[in-house]
């Protein structure tokens, strides 16, 4: 039987597991330390996949307040409106219902985009992941920056626990379904030339890709949360 890359996001308790991470784990110290390297408070700000809310809330109470949050699952933007209108009534008009691959924005409509916690390899194939990031390349201004993050295959703490998965009979090196509390969740894990090829090919130029363990210490509770990825920023050529 085949499996859909989509359900697990459309699951109630996939959302409140997001939804509780917005308030008890907030922005990373890798994130935020990128966030205020390459973006200014007075800039529109897209986030994409924003599941509860996390990186939003962050955002908001951190002095940013041209935010807007998208996820596809409405179950994601109801519970992610719910979180911010919990802290500001106001807020919770920042989230947005919209599919990152193809989004309904006027071109050129942000100063930058943010694609947290392997957001964009959760997404089913190559293919989207290219729709996803032409997408999000119309959306920003010339000069704009992405800011996202990926799982490393090759490099860093999960190196050899991606090594045994290798001696898998997938046929695209890389995914995987990943058993979790609710349904399998699908995640791509990348190669850096693998990733910097894609953004290549939709337009983009990296800037750098440090892995999150070398650009902050973020602490046991987001050790556990998320593990170690690697940041991409990446500028819209």
């Amino acid at each position: 039987m085949e499996r859909d890359p989509q359900a697990h996001w459309l699951e109630t308790e996939t959302a409140l597991y997001y939804a509780r991470a917005a308030v008890r784990i907030g922005l990373w110290a890798s994130e935020k330390s990128l966030i205020t390297k390459y973006f200014h408070p007075t800039d529109r700000l897209l986030e994409l996949g924003c599941g509860g809310g996390r990186v939003a809330l962050g955002l908001l109470q951190a002095g940013y307040p041209q935010v807007v949050a998208t996820d596809f699952s409405p179950i994601m933007v109801s519970l992610a409106r719910a979180v911010l209108a919990d802290h500001h009534p106001a807020w919770e008009r920042c989230v947005e219902q919209q599919d990152a691959t193809a989004l309904t924005y006027p071109a050129a409509d942000f100063a930058g985009a943010i694609f947290a916690f392997n957001g964009l390899m959760c997404l089913p194939s190559r293919a989207h992941r290219l729709a996803a990031l032409r997408s999000i390349h119309r959306v920003l201004k010339p000069g704009g920056i992405l800011i996202f993050t990926a799982s490393d295959r090759e490099k860093g703490a999960n190196a050899a626990y991606r090594a045994k998965e290798a001696a898998s009979d997938d046929e695209i090196p890389g995914d995987r379904w990943h058993e979790s509390d609710t349904s399998p969740v699908f995640m791509h894990s990348s190669t850096e030339a693998e990733t910097r090829s894609e953004l290549s090919e939709t337009g983009f130029s990296t800037m750098e890709c440090p892995l999150s363990t070398e650009v902050a210490q973020d602490g046991p509770a987001v050790e556990a949360f998320a593990g170690e990825t690697r940041f991409y920023i990446a500028t819209k050529s």
